[in-house]
């Protein structure tokens, strides 16, 4: 069996990554994980997407594709003897098999234009042309000559910073927001006691415990972060809002409800949480975050975490 950074969606009609055949999938864009090829123009061995029906939450390896019965003129299957990279709070996750994390991820806050559309049947092409133009190009040691992995939502870059973390690299691996390059460690910030003048003028992704309510006459939930920031001498918990017409809006709906409804119903109501964001003060005695996009938002469980937080 071969691990493949990408294959081809027989049903999306695309080349694409796990990371996007993941969205898909929970979008109801893609709805078997058996129906991808090889990438390569030369073989058409089947493919399966590795772990795309499971929560991250409840993954040891992150979603990875596995090919079987390559061709022998195949030349995609560079890495075929390495294991995907493990998320147990064990054993931290490996790299991914060909993309180098040398080179900066991308982060791109708007996802193309009818990405989640779903294909015409009877556009699907059986000379397998598209598969062919659609490849990307890769240099003579299999690492792709677009460098690092391109994410549309923060929970990928999530997993990573988890990663990272655990291996003390978190200043090791950069990620392009908008053209510009900022560390993992930049990027994400803990909430916790800071002056919010003292905060940086520019979205972070700011993480920590936070508490999960439905308020039933607003139709929203509220998120409020059990730590505080400090404003004019008051210690403040910053909060947002994710509302039930955002959450009809969001394609990839099916994985914020889960958790959202799970969490807000149970005695204890606290969650991690991690939003791509700015902290403002909304006057009186309140700091909001707002939430721009669902994109922007990633809520794990708390049993998960207990080796990261621990982690000092």
């Amino acid at each position: 069996m071969a691990s493949l950074e990408e294959a081809y969606s027989t049903e999306y009609q695309e080349i694409i990554d796990p990371e996007l055949a993941y969205d898909l999938y929970w979008a109801g864009i893609i709805t078997d994980k058996s129906a991808f090829e090889c990438p390569g123009d030369k073989c058409d061995a089947k493919v399966t997407c590795i772990n795309l029906d499971q929560e991250k939450q409840d993954m040891r390896q992150s979603p990875h594709f596995r090919g079987y019965n390559h061709s022998d003129s195949c030349d995609a299957t560079f890495g075929q003897d390495r294991p995907p990279g493990e998320e147990s709070p064990q054993t931290p996750a490996q790299s991914k098999f060909v993309k180098s994390d040398v080179i900066s991820d991308i982060f791109h806050l708007k996802r193309p234009k009818n990405q989640f559309a779903k294909k015409d049947p009877k556009g699907i092409d059986p000379t397998k042309e598209k598969k062919k133009s659609r490849r990307r190009g890769r240099n003579i040691t299999g690492d792709e000559l677009y460098g690092g992995s391109k994410y549309y939502s923060v929970r990928s870059l999530v997993s990573k910073f988890i990663r990272y973390r655990k291996n003390d690299s978190l200043t090791e691996y950069n990620v392009n927001i908008n053209g510009k390059d900022v560390s993992y460690k930049s990027l994400f910030k803990g909430v916790y006691q800071q002056p919010l003048e003292a905060l940086p003028d520019e979205n972070l992704i700011y993480w920590g415990v936070a508490f999960i309510d439905y308020l039933d006459k607003q139709k929203c939930y509220k998120i409020s972060f059990v730590q505080t920031l400090e404003h004019n001498g008051d210690n403040l918990r910053p909060s947002f809002f994710v509302s039930e017409n955002m959450i009809a809006d969001y394609p990839v709906k099916n994985l914020v409800v889960k958790r959202l409804n799970k969490l807000s119903k149970e005695k204890d109501k606290r969650a991690f949480i991690f939003i791509y964001s700015k902290p403002r003060f909304a006057g009186g005695k309140y700091i909001n975050f707002q939430l721009d996009s669902l994109d922007y938002l990633e809520i794990r469980y708390l049993d998960l975490f207990e080796e990261l937080v621990k982690k000092t």
